[in-house]
């Protein structure tokens, strides 16, 4: 168990590993596990090709499989938690499971830990803490004598000797105290209690905020069928300056037409003839709130606006970050500023909670977690946490 914050070479280490494990004992599977299939080409694939000297191999990368087949008969493969039971019954001679924080407990020990077994093999588990879950359950077995084979280290961004010093700073003056702990101290935070914890009303909303005319607007959408919901604002240096909510309950089919024509609306009623940025949730480009996608919705409501929204759907816990770290950076300072109008934004940032499992409580009322989505998606592109990256694989020869 190697816990260790953003940064620090967790991804490396285990790219290492596990050429060491296959060098070291020969034909067999080594697995590489994460979270999803994106994760897995986005973090080794590329990185594990480069390592790896072309005298290794026994024939050319299997990009489909995304599998390295060695001389020695060893084959690394990356696979997906989202293939969940598809993986089972395969006999391994090591694994590596990254972010198992961000997967379900049962994928390692009702699928995968079984696999081990015939070989007695190894498996190294890395990742960034994510709340008290079971990632912090593993960490404690591996401090205990009373688990033998478990062991278990903790890591700072700042133990990696090659890390910019001036990127920890730049990380502490964007992101939230508690956020900042979990991602660069490697600490394991409870996330108990509220999601949005770093709000609050008495600070946040204690003026009204006006439109600025050399400003572009901004507007977040959150593509839901009810509550139909965006937010209206602006960014003004590091600032995040919300002027309008849009709360639209029980409107079905037409949630994305209503909630896009009340912004416009709104904004002529204002007559506003400046710049219009569109935010939103990326998967709106298939959702069918309406006839066209919601994403074709607000393209045809505003035409001239420019597009913000990604092609990836954030992390749901990089996009808490960002709107708690507008609120309160890990130095000390506000950023952020929502007009008191605001009524069902402000409750939102106060009452969303975190369910026992670490993900928002979606269940306790329906109607909650939907408006501060709609803020977060602006929030999180105009001001992300620093980005997940992994180490450079520069050193990985002298590392082997």
């Amino acid at each position: 168990m190697v816990v260790a914050g953003r940064r620090w070479g967790k991804t490396q280490l285990g790219r290492a590993w596990l050429f060491k494990q296959a060098l070291t004992k020969g034909a067999g599977r080594y697995w590489y596990v994460a979270p999803t299939r994106d994760d897995a080409k986005d973090i080794m694939w590329a990185d594990l090709k480069q390592a790896c000297p072309l005298e290794w191999l026994a024939q050319p990368p299997r990009e489909g499989d995304l599998a390295l087949n060695l001389v020695n008969g060893a084959e690394i493969r990356l696979w997906s938690a989202e293939k969940g039971s598809g993986l089972k019954g395969r006999r391994l001679k090591a694994l590596v499971m990254d972010e198992y924080a961000d997967m379900d407990a049962a994928m390692f020990f009702e699928v995968l830990r079984p696999s081990l077994g015939d070989f007695k093999a190894p498996a190294l588990f890395i990742g960034t803490p994510k709340s008290l879950n079971h990632f912090y359950d593993l960490f404690l077995w591996g401090q205990s004598s009373a688990k033998p084979s478990w062991g278990s280290w903790q890591f700072k961004s700042i133990d990696n000797p090659y890390m910019d010093p001036q990127e920890i700073a730049d990380a502490k003056a964007d992101l939230d105290e508690r956020t900042f702990r979990q991602e660069y101290e490697a600490s394991f935070e409870s996330v108990s209690g509220r999601v949005y914890w770093a709000f609050e009303r008495a600070v946040h909303t204690k003026e009204s905020v006006t439109l600025d005319t050399s400003l572009p607007v901004c507007i977040g959408f959150d593509f839901n069928y009810n509550p139909a919901t965006a937010v209206i604002g602006q960014h003004w240096r590091d600032e995040c300056r919300v002027v309008h909510e849009v709360f639209l309950p029980f409107r079905g089919g037409e949630a994305t037409i209503a909630s896009a024509a009340a912004c416009r609306d709104w904004l002529a009623g204002h007559n506003w003839a400046g710049d219009v940025r569109l935010y939103g949730d990326s998967t709106g480009v298939n959702t069918k709130t309406t006839g066209p996608s919601d994403h074709q919705v607000i393209r045809d409501v505003f035409p001239r606006a420019s597009w913000n929204i990604p092609t990836k759907q954030p992390n749901p816990r990089d996009r808490h970050a960002s709107v708690n770290g507008r609120c309160k950076t890990a130095d000390g300072k506000t950023h952020m500023r929502i007009d008191p109008s605001c009524v069902k934004l402000i409750a939102d940032l106060e009452r969303v909670v975190y369910a026992p499992n670490g993900d928002v409580d979606q269940k306790t009322d329906a109607m909650l977690s939907h408006i501060s989505d709609a803020l977060g998606y602006w929030v999180h592109q105009d001001w992300p946490p620093v980005t997940r990256t992994v180490a450079h694989s520069a050193h990985m020869a002298h590392w082997l």
